[in-house]
């Protein structure tokens, strides 16, 4: 459990560099340089493509250099793309969105590292057995860093200004790195790269259900705090978090269950709380009813990632372990890409509300394909 738990650390202070971004780039995109929700999508969704593109060979470095090599990796990138996030202030217009969307590919890529890299590490710390807890806690790192980035970052933008979230994503990646450093190395555990063609097959199912799940959390994080200063409610840096916060203790209070219960059962209750959670966001009248919405959206997506992923962990070898986790964890990136534009269309043309009826018809969809999952044995944990 302790390197579960290191492991999540640096998980957690590595994620800020996305979270905070999350929180302070729709307000700058829009507000500062001028551009629509389509151009918001496009760059939010664009670090998610070039993930999405990087993942085989995240996943390839982890198998054949150790996992340990590609976290350093991605958190060194990461603080990279923070310095360069900084030039944006520096030009207006074009030239500032240009910026910002070089920053945004090489976070997609320090993002790909550092995931992929943190999960293998994990598993391979504490056996394949306790992949469910790796994933669960991995993910609670991940979302926790996203619930504390919202208003961390609002506070950063009120006081410093935009440069202020930014000088976060650097020191944060930082701190996860020196934390990294005396975290024990595992071995490589492959000498074989196995092309990606050879990996889709065996995670393609499980890797729909978190890809359309995904649509959910993509809508909250794009366009959460538009949808609440479109109806005139306060309090919209919240939104994020309270999403995150229940993420986090959906995940601390069953985090165990995927192990015990294996993914089907999971996914197909998870998946129904996150479906009631956004229909809730889709019919809001007030900002409590959106609250809760968010709450339990996120409390329903927060098992879906490790419910779908154990067993798609389950089909493939432990020396391409990593490989496997790269491509599961690809249908994350993938949705992201997609959502952040399309999102932006149906918002543009139907209004924010209609972005939650989107994911709701995207949850409904997850569920089906956990629904015809074949039951798998549970682990004796």
């Amino acid at each position: 459990m302790k390197y579960i738990i290191i492991v999540a650390t640096i998980v957690l202070l590595g994620f800020f560099s996305v979270g905070i971004p999350l929180a302070t780039l729709p307000a700058f995109v829009k507000n500062n340089l001028g551009y629509s929700d389509v151009w918001l999508g496009v760059i939010l969704g664009t670090q998610s493509i070039i993930t999405l593109i990087c993942r085989h060979h995240s996943g390839s470095i982890s198998d054949l250099k150790g996992p340990k090599v590609a976290v350093t990796r991605g958190l060194f990138f990461g603080v990279v793309s923070g310095f360069v996030t900084l030039g944006s202030l520096l030009f207006p217009g074009v030239y500032g969105l240009t910026i910002i969307l070089i920053g945004r590919i090489i976070l997609g890529y320090s993002e790909s590292l550092l995931i992929t890299g943190a999960l293998s590490w994990g598993v391979g710390l504490v056996g394949p057995s306790n992949a469910g807890r790796v994933m669960a806690w991995s993910g609670m790192a991940m979302y926790g860093a996203i619930a504390i980035a919202g208003p961390l970052g609002y506070f950063m933008v009120q006081h410093l200004g935009f440069q202020g979230g930014v000088y976060l994503t650097i020191v944060f990646p930082v701190l996860a790195g020196i934390i990294a450093y005396f975290l024990p190395a595992i071995p490589p555990s492959s000498k074989v790269r196995i092309p990606f063609y050879e990996v889709i097959p065996k995670v393609w199912k499980h890797g729909l259900g978190l890809f359309f799940a995904a649509v959910c959390f993509a809508g909250i994080a794009g366009f959460g705090t538009l949808y609440f200063n479109q109806n005139g409610w306060e309090n919209a840096h919240w939104v994020m978090a309270i999403f995150g916060t229940a993420y986090v203790l959906a995940r601390i209070f069953f985090a165990q269950t995927v192990d015990l219960y294996g993914g089907k059962k999971i996914a197909l209750i998870f998946s129904g709380v996150a479906i009631l959670g956004q229909f809730l966001i889709w019919q809001a009248s007030d900002p409590l009813v959106a609250f809760i919405g968010a709450g339990l959206t996120g409390f329903g997506y927060s098992l879906v990632f490790p419910a779908f992923g154990v067993e798609a962990v389950k089909n493939m070898e432990p020396q391409f372990r990593g490989v496997a986790l790269g491509a599961y964890v690809a249908f994350f990136d993938l949705a992201l890409g997609v959502t952040g534009p399309l999102a932006g269309f149906v918002a543009n043309h139907f209004g924010y509300a209609a972005v939650y009826a989107f994911g709701m018809i995207a949850c409904i969809i997850s569920f089906s394909i956990a629904l015809n999952l074949k039951n798998s044995k549970v682990n004796s944990v």
